[in-house]
């Protein structure tokens, strides 16, 4: 039941309302999406009521956006007003009745808080903030130079100061107009920096954007105006100093072909032959010709040229060629550039696409995982961590933890393992806010941690204080976050109906043999087969396994010999199969062949299969144990259906309908009444 209950929870309550709601469902409306007002009453029962915001969020998770108020919308709205008051109805009596003291209720919902709270809190608070700033980031590309005095993240203090002061001395060369690129091919620790014709050289790292570099250089490269030097920073390669040169809108990735011809040689005719060969084709294609047939006969890139020139989707900024990089960004879709020259020849080019730039939700999620690899999450959770930690109050008695901890602390102040014992470890020795932590707490947490025995007290204290931080704040967050108690209200709402519903409808209409004996007296039409072939199915995982049982029945066995065979044959699974006019292939093929015939091996999915037809059945009546699974759900709507009826006289249900209308006709409509 638990583990039930885990698949389903919050899930059952849309589920139940979304079943049997009208065919018609309103799509995303692109009209206005004022908000109906929040005291509008659409339905009342108990002391309870449903106002027309509730109404309306809850048609936003479960259905989507409100449509226009047609006919069909309204219906769909009234249909899910009454759905959505029943589902109502069944938590209210859920309440009523107890369910929510069920200690395996509030094992559940524990166990979902658990789950959802502190990653919730780290989505909204550490994640979409970096991906928002990444993906805001990207609309924007910079061109920038950097200067690197190279020194390890662990360096002793000594090569750190060493380092910081050669890059101030650097520093103070640009204030005295030294010129950077000539500076950086000179003294930067960047090999590319002083190797020509490679990105790096005299420090340009052309066009960048958010998420390529790391994010102390990408903070500083996008605060630091163009034609502008930075101050100096570091990162885990060193010390930094950049320029910006240029910053421009980033155009996203183009659909392109080109048209390559290369000079027979590197002689000056062969040059001036090649381009006057590339104007002609230029002209030709301002006279009509097609781009693809002049590509597949005359460029001398065999490789796009058999593709009419298509060279795929690329990313302008990327590795193309300088002239074709501008022409890529530059170019309107379905126009030709002029002549274009790199060390390859000659090219036309030619935009056939561009990417849409795609909204902040419809790229969050590729986003999210780039942003998962990058190092600076951690960062921003543990900034997140000391500024709870700030607002709480933290005190630490490394005193008392030394003392303590005793023997299991060495020289350095690492290890605190094992878990010490005794009265020594219910000393509190750290305090967060009202909370206290003892020096088992400690040691536990550097038990459970990578590399915590390792490092020194002072960052394992640091590393447990942020985790019990993000703990505290996850705690508080149902108090503090309307949307994520409106989600776990949701959830308990789903536990509680999906318990009354088993408690209540479910089991008492599945065990009542008379009701089921009625259900399926009074519908007896229809619980029929339809026309069906029997089919000795043989299964398994290779056609080999198959081959020998084909053989034998070719050869003359009978069907039971065959089946006998199979039965005990561990690599083989042996089914009788019924298959009718909704059957899938390649079961259809034995519709249509005569008793007795075979089809395989044959593959299905990752098995095979060998079938073997045996005979016709006609249509006939379901006993009652053949139908009584369809009986009992036909009992079950019948019985809920009941239950429904009798909790809106209980609780004095009503709804007022033509409320409904009239609010969603003032709201939600995508323009003017019409007449």
């Amino acid at each position: 039941m638990p583990a039930l209950l885990r698949l389903l929870g919050a899930a059952v309550l849309s589920a139940l309302l979304v079943a049997g709601c009208s065919s018609s469902q309103p799509t995303a409306s692109t009209g206005p999406s004022s908000a109906p007002p929040a005291d509008v009453v659409l339905a009342r029962y108990a002391d309870s009521s449903i106002t027309a915001d509730q109404f309306e969020r809850r048609y936003r998770r479960t259905i989507g956006h409100p449509d226009t108020l047609d006919p069909d919308a309204a219906t769909a709205y009234d249909d899910f007003l009454q759905r959505y008051l029943d589902f109502r109805l069944k938590v209210q009596a859920a309440r009523d009745a107890g369910f929510d003291t069920l200690a395996s209720l509030r094992t559940e919902a524990a166990s979902y808080w658990k789950q959802m709270a502190r990653p919730t809190l780290l989505r909204r608070e550490v994640i979409e903030p970096v991906v928002r700033q990444i993906y805001d980031r990207r609309q924007t590309e910079i061109r920038v130079r950097h200067l690197l005095v190279r020194v390890p993240e662990d360096a002793a203090p000594s090569d750190t100061l060493s380092a910081y002061r050669r890059i101030q001395t650097l520093a103070d060369s640009l204030d005295q107009d030294v010129s950077f690129g000539d500076l950086a091919r000179r003294q930067s620790d960047d090999p590319s920096a002083q190797q020509e014709g490679r990105r790096g050289y005299r420090g340009d790292l052309g066009y960048l954007t958010a998420g390529q570099i790391v994010a102390p250089f990408e903070d500083a490269m996008y605060a630091t105006p163009v034609d502008s030097t930075s101050d100096v920073l570091r990162t885990r390669f060193g010390y930094h100093i950049l320029r910006v040169e240029d910053r421009r809108p980033r155009v996203g990735r183009v659909d392109l072909s080109h048209l390559l011809i290369r000079p027979d040689s590197a002689s000056a005719q062969d040059s001036l032959s090649a381009r006057r060969k590339a104007d002609s084709l230029r002209q030709a294609l301002r006279r009509g010709a097609s781009f693809a047939d002049l590509a597949r006969t005359h460029s001398d890139d065999r490789r796009s040229a058999q593709r009419g020139g298509d060279l795929g989707t690329v990313q302008p900024s990327g590795s193309l060629p300088p002239p074709l990089r501008e022409a890529a960004r530059s170019l309107p879709i379905d126009s030709v550039s002029r002549v274009l020259e790199t060390r390859y020849g000659y090219h036309l080019l030619k935009v056939t696409g561009r990417e849409q730039r795609p909204s902040f939700a419809e790229a969050y999620d590729d986003l999210k995982q780039q942003v998962s690899r990058l190092p600076r999450l951690e960062k921003r959770e543990a900034e997140l961590a000391r500024d709870i930690r700030r607002q709480s109050g933290v005190r630490v008695d490394t005193a008392s933890l030394r003392q303590a901890a005793g023997g299991t602390l060495d020289t350095t102040g690492r290890a605190l393992l094992p878990v010490p014992s005794g009265a020594n470890a219910a000393v509190a020795v750290a305090f967060l806010g009202e909370s206290s932590f003892t020096v088992r707490d400690l040691a536990r947490h550097v038990a459970r941690t990578d590399g915590a025995a390792s490092r020194p007290l002072r960052a394992v204290l640091e590393g447990f204080l942020n985790e019990r931080a993000i703990d505290r704040a996850a705690a508080r967050l149902e108090r503090r976050d309307p949307a994520f108690a409106a989600q776990m209200r949701e959830y308990r709402d789903g536990l509680l109906l999906f318990e009354y519903m088993q408690d209540s409808v479910w089991t008492v209409a599945a065990q009542d043999t008379a009701l089921l004996r009625e259900v399926y007296r009074r519908h007896a039409d229809r619980y029929r087969f339809p026309e069906r072939v029997r089919v000795l199915a043989l299964r398994a995982a290779a056609d080999s396994l198959l081959a020998p049982y084909a053989s034998t029945y070719e050869d003359g066995a009978p069907r039971a010999d065959v089946a006998a065979r199979a039965a005990s044959d561990s690599l083989v699974r042996l089914d009788t199969t019924f298959v009718t006019a909704s059957s899938s292939a390649p079961y259809t093929e034995m519709q249509s062949a005569a008793d007795g015939a075979a089809h395989g091996p044959v593959r299905d999915g990752g098995d095979w299969l060998y079938l073997i037809r045996d005979t016709r059945l006609p249509p006939r009546p379901k006993s009652f144990a053949e139908a009584r699974s369809e009986v009992v759900r036909t009992a079950q709507d019948a019985y809920e259906a009941d239950v429904v009826r009798a909790l809106r006289e209980r609780y004095d249900a009503r709804t007022y309908p033509e409320r409904l209308r009239h609010v969603f006709t003032d709201t939600l409509t995508a323009g003017p009444s019409q007449p």
